[in-house]
């Protein structure tokens, strides 16, 4: 590679990663506020919390790299323009189009990068994710429950615990007032009980032995009724105590490209909502492809900025990437009703992105002449 080629490129690798590292810990500051508060208030261990963090990466990459490489065209090329690169380079004849080439060849191997995050390892880290997560809730959930006091950890249930073994988690003397139906209340008094969790239904159960269940009606019916049991089994909802921190819709991130194919058949055949599947199929392939569409608008926008410097760049870059997003956001949404095609709806942001970086790269050709004039008359200012 030519030394302009090399040199534009570690340019812009540099920027790159700077920015890489700027957007995804933006975006993921909330979330690393949560696993920090798993680490102080609930004990989870920190090796535990750096998996939840390595799980949850893919699903901002596939949003920062694009931002990521739209700054970096917009920091390199406004750089080279503000000092005079630009000129010198194309009043000696070096084309918008030859200097486009090495901006090409970075946004073709971000979009290689993205493209495999996206569709490959974003299924398999989601769903690594949720199992870790109810794997979690089922090791942690004696570490919110004090003996002795009563304690709600879930809505609608208040639990008293008299012994709790910290090895094996097991309870004894156990009371339970279960008021989740408004009609009625139970009280669970058992000798024993243990949760387990079950990460495919997103559901803990708690499993009592030997006790007696207590059924009290309103004070209209007036009813009263006694169960006794040797095994006594509640579901529970284990979203908002554990789960809410990182949830996020899992469901069809979960799945890869066939995956959504093939449930999008299964919701068809049975009359359902088979749209927003195929939605999420298009949006894997598509969000990739903005980081070569980035570039194609970065090169002519950047090279036309002569002041503002790196800041300018991170600014534009966020505005142009969160309009671009707002469109997905609202194309996902249009089209997972069923109003837009789903084709439409995830690529039709990118195809204005690239007819406008065309119309961008149409404008800043400039006649030959018109630069060597530029360029020699400054040169001639600096002589003087």
């Amino acid at each position: 590679m030519r030394l302009m080629d090399r040199t534009i490129l570690k340019e812009m690798t540099a920027a790159f990663l700077l920015g890489l590292m700027v957007f995804t810990f933006v975006l993921l500051t909330n979330r690393i506020l949560r696993l920090v508060e798993l680490i102080v208030n609930k004990g989870v261990g920190i090796g535990t919390v750096l998996q939840l963090f390595l799980y949850v990466l893919p699903y901002s990459l596939v949003v920062t790299i694009p931002m990521s490489v739209l700054l970096a065209t917009l920091a390199t090329f406004t750089r080279m323009s503000a000092d005079g690169e630009l000129l010198a380079l194309r009043g000696a004849g070096v084309g918008i189009a030859r200097l486009l080439r090495p901006g090409i060849v970075f946004g073709i191997l971000a979009t290689i990068v993205a493209f495999v995050i996206s569709v490959w390892v974003l299924p398999s880290s989601n769903q690594a994710f949720r199992n870790l997560v109810f794997e979690m809730a089922r090791r942690q959930v004696a570490v919110g429950i004090q003996e002795g006091v009563f304690n709600n950890l879930f809505d609608g249930l208040v639990l008293f615990v008299e012994h709790l073994d910290p090895r094996t988690a097991e309870m004894h003397g156990v009371f339970l007032v279960d008021s989740r139906t408004g009609n009625e209340r139970r009280i669970v008094v058992a000798r024993s009980g243990r949760f387990a969790s079950d990460p495919n239904e997103q559901r803990l159960s708690l499993t009592l032995r030997n006790g007696s269940v207590h059924f009290s009606g309103t004070e209209a019916s007036g009813r009263y009724r006694l169960l006794t049991f040797q095994d006594y089994a509640l579901t529970l909802d284990a979203a908002r105590p554990f789960a809410d921190p990182f949830q996020r819709s899992l469901d069809e991130q979960e799945l890869t490209l066939a995956g959504l194919k093939e449930r999008a058949t299964t919701l068809r055949a049975a009359g359902k909502n088979f749209h927003p599947p195929i939605v999420q199929y298009h949006k894997k392939l598509a969000l990739p492809f903005a980081c070569l569409l980035f570039v194609l608008v970065g090169v002519p926008l950047g090279s036309r900025i002569r002041r503002g410097g790196r800041g300018l760049s991170l600014a534009l870059s966020v505005a142009f990437a969160l309009g671009y997003y707002l469109l997905i956001v609202a194309g996902e949404g249009l089209g997972g009703r069923g109003f837009l095609p789903e084709v439409i709806a995830m690529w039709l942001p990118n195809v204005l992105v690239g007819l406008g970086g065309c119309a961008l790269l149409l404008h800043a050709q400039v006649q030959p002449a018109t630069l060597r004039q530029a360029y020699r008359g400054r040169w001639l200012a600096v002589r003087s």
